[in-house]
């Protein structure tokens, strides 16, 4: 997937909010001296003072709670007749203006009770009030995260003319549902017409996530106002056969006869968005957050749904697999043992295991790979309990649209999600433009409910940005045409699924050619440049496929699953049954550090420094997937291409130490192998390009002995070939690494001795 997919999501939601209501030309009044400003709460070093400097850039914010506060003091006693406020995205609902004499004894000013997010709202006071305090007291939040104002104006000379009127949502009697009709899944809208959900993520009229002094799209000067802009967006969107605003887009679009979508963002407090899941606090959290947001949407007629969240770390420390070492049960032993969700792992492992948690930790081998597996399951049955509960507790109107998985889900996670929500969510790229039939099966089988694709792509070497399409997810391509070529193939493939209501395509305009400020993502994924032009093969490719995409559903043959595909377990191997001694994979102290290269997440501070003489590293495992580095391979037995015929062996052992703790794995790869999606895999003596992953283990500080045979690797699903005949080919092995995942810590690692046996 494209990204640490658990630090995208937070950085989307804080994009500049955009204006709804109309800008009204007034002569500027006196600006009153103010003598401070105080909060509730900070967070971020968004202090008070930055929502009365007069920098649209920079902002208040507060704490993730309702009942916030922020207080201005004047110098001087100010006769006030109204007062503008320009919220972020992070609004108040419901707020009331205060004012004071004495910062005691508080008169209410005026009052809100239906805010938007992003709104820039000018409110006259019902009479002149002389004041030496005012405060905003906001009770409760438009959103699942705090209150945050970018500028507050004070009117001091007279009331604002002619103040627009302030838009509302529709709302409605009836609202959208999925039903199964000759089967085929699709949405229904409030009208009772069945159609299939065709949107795009991201629909914002400025690029918020930019690097200062950097090009970026922002088209809000080009309209009278934000609802200008939003009309604007919404009839090209509809030109081009969409019908569907997507995730994260602004809520300047909320207001139309336009399907929209909304991200809920539960939990949005915890640093690690699964862990502890069980605690009373995550009930308590969870339920503020789903009802300061769904009371605002409960009657609203085009809401299409609601996402819980994107891309949650099911895996535990991403939420895709990788092969590292890190799932949800290994992050839930490190919570104390008083801690909900530690003595929830401890009452899974007695009663299934009959062993403590400590106890627990050192086994290997499938009894172990299994724990993690249902224990995945035990969290996502209480997470998607309580927050599903909560949600048709405060909306009960509306479709829950699962949680956007990132490729990928472990299994006992896609049924929960299945048995709580409507949809089941799956953001998947696909390089190669085929997709994978077994991974959408196994989706619908798990869940038993329909399946949205939200998120997919192309981007091209060829724009109009400068996009260097060097972060992200990898979906490159040469030319336009050929994204058109993509979204076509893509498209027409999904909608022959029986079970798939919907694709959103991820993004309305091209990222910044100097790349996101939070993670350094480049790409040309948008419909539209970063000076909002048209890409005209794939707009136009994309108006005709969606014109014709729910004739594809209907005609479609491609038949319901009838059983679970197995992806995962343990490959088969392409072995002799001949007798073949053990033999040394390479010769430590030969070894030159300086001609050793290590791969490494460039996007954290992951990396291994080498020295010598004899095979030692330092090692730092960032935050990110993490790094690694192959082991040279000193085996005679050496074919055409450089690759090794391993056959007659049974696997390999490794002599070393490493830092207490720290996870790390091996990797396999064929002859041929390469990154995922290439259009052919060339290998030798009939390897296919396939990768593969050992079973993980952990450093003990100490020198010991590991070893992994050859028939306890799995097949690795982010590199190599997807489509190969899943058998580990040793008569044409091309390398081994040894692979240390992120969020590992930092330590030393000395290798003696590595043998094949």
């Amino acid at each position: 997937m494209k990204r640490p997919l658990s630090s995208i999501i937070f950085a989307l939601l804080f994009l500049p909010a955009f204006i709804i209501s109309a800008y009204c030309a007034e002569t500027p009044a006196p600006a009153p001296v103010i003598k401070a400003v105080t909060a509730s709460s900070v967070i971020n070093n968004n202090t008070p003072e930055k929502a009365v400097d007069n920098n649209i850039k920079m902002r208040w914010e507060s704490e993730l709670k309702d009942n916030q506060w922020i207080q201005v003091e004047f110098e001087q006693p100010v006769d006030l007749y109204g007062i503008e406020i320009k919220w972020e995205t992070a609004a108040a609902y419901r707020y009331k203006i205060l004012g004071s004499a004495d910062g005691a004894t508080w008169q209410t000013l005026a009052e809100i009770n239906d805010g938007n997010e992003g709104e820039d709202i000018k409110l006259n006071f019902k009479e002149k009030a002389t004041c030496k305090f005012v405060k905003i007291d906001c009770l409760e939040r438009a959103t699942a995260w705090g209150f945050s104002i970018w500028e507050t104006e004070f009117k001091t000379d007279k009331p604002y003319k002619n103040i627009p009127r302030r838009l509302s949502i529709p709302k409605g009697k009836t609202f959208f549902a999925v039903k199964q009709e000759k089967g085929k899944y699709w949405f229904t809208g409030p009208d009772g017409e069945r159609f299939i959900s065709k949107g795009v993520n991201a629909v914002l009229g400025k690029d918020g996530a930019v690097l200062p002094n950097s090009e970026y799209y922002d088209v809000s000067s080009k309209y009278k106002d934000y609802g200008e802009w939003a009309r604007n967006a919404i009839k090209r969107l509809k030109n081009l056969d969409f019908n569907t605003i997507g995730s994260w887009s602004d809520p300047a679009t909320f207001f139309y006869d336009m399907p929209f979508t909304v991200m809920l963002g539960i939990p949005s407090t915890s640093d690690h968005r699964l862990v502890d899941v069980f605690d009373p606090l995550f009930d308590e959290r969870a339920e503020q957050d789903v009802a300061g947001r769904c009371r605002r949407f409960k009657d609203a007629k085009y809401l299409l749904g609601y996402f819980i969240e994107n891309e949650l770390p099911w895996y535990g420390d991403v939420g895709w697999y990788t092969g590292h070492a890190s799932t949800l049960l290994d992050e839930y032993a490190k919570l104390p043992e008083s801690a909900a969700g530690r003595q929830k792992l401890a009452e899974f492992l007695k009663e299934k295991y009959g062993k403590s948690v400590d106890e627990f930790m050192h086994t290997r081998g499938a009894a172990a790979k299994e724990a993690r597996e249902l224990f995945a399951g035990v969290i996502a049955e209480r997470y998607f309990s309580t927050v599903c509960g909560l949600i048709k507790k405060y909306d009960p109107n509306h479709l829950i649209l699962g949680v956007r998985f990132a490729n990928n889900a472990p299994d006992e996670v896609a049924k929960a999600c299945g048995k709580y929500c409507d949809v089941v969510s799956v953001n998947y790229y696909c390089k190669d433009m085929k997709v994978n039939k077994e991974l959408l099966d196994n989706f619908y089988f798990l869940g038993q409910k329909p399946v949205l694709i939200t998120e997919f792509s192309y981007r091209a070497t060829e724009n109009n940005s400068g996009d260097k399409n060097t972060r992200g997810a990898d979906v490159t391509v040469k030319t336009q045409q050929e994204r058109a070529e993509g979204f076509n193939k893509y498209v027409t493939q999904m909608m022959g699924f029986p079970y798939v209501t919907g694709y959103h395509w991820f993004q309305y305009f091209d990222e910044s050619p100097q790349g996101r400020d939070f993670d350094g993502e480049n790409s040309d994924y948008g419909i539209v440049d970063i000076h909002d032009n048209e890409y005209g093969p794939l707009t136009a490719e994309m108006k005709k496929v969606n014109a014709a995409a729910d004739v594809v559903h209907k005609k479609s043959a491609v038949p319901y699953p009838d059983k679970l595909v197995e992806t995962g377990g343990y490959a088969k191997v392409n072995n002799k049954d001949i007798k073949r001694e053990s033999e040394l994979f390479c010769d430590i102290k030969s070894i030159d550090v300086e001609k050793l290269s290590a791969w490494a997440d460039s996007s954290t501070t992951a990396g291994i420094k080498f020295s010598g003489p004899d095979l030692k590293c330092v090692i730092d495992t960032g935050s990110g997937w993490g790094c690694g580095f192959g082991v040279p391979c000193q085996v005679k037995t050496v074919n055409g291409d450089g690759s090794f015929d391993f056959q007659g062996l049974k696997g390999i052992r490794i002599k070393m130490s490493l830092a207490e703790g720290m996870p790390f794995s091996l990797f396999i790869n064929e002859s041929g192998a390469g990154d995922l999606g290439k259009v052919k895999y060339d290998g030798i003596n009939g390897a296919d390009g396939e990768s593969f992953a050992s079973e993980s283990n952990d450093g003990t500080g100490k020198v010991e002995t590991y070893e992994f045979p050859f028939d306890r690797f799995t097949i690795r699903n982010m590199y190599g070939n997807q489509g190969g005949n899943k058998t580990l080919d040793l008569q044409a092995v091309r390398n081994i690494d040894l692979y240390f995942p992120g969020n590992g810590g930092t330590g030393e690692c000395d290798i003696y001795e590595v043998t094949l046996y």
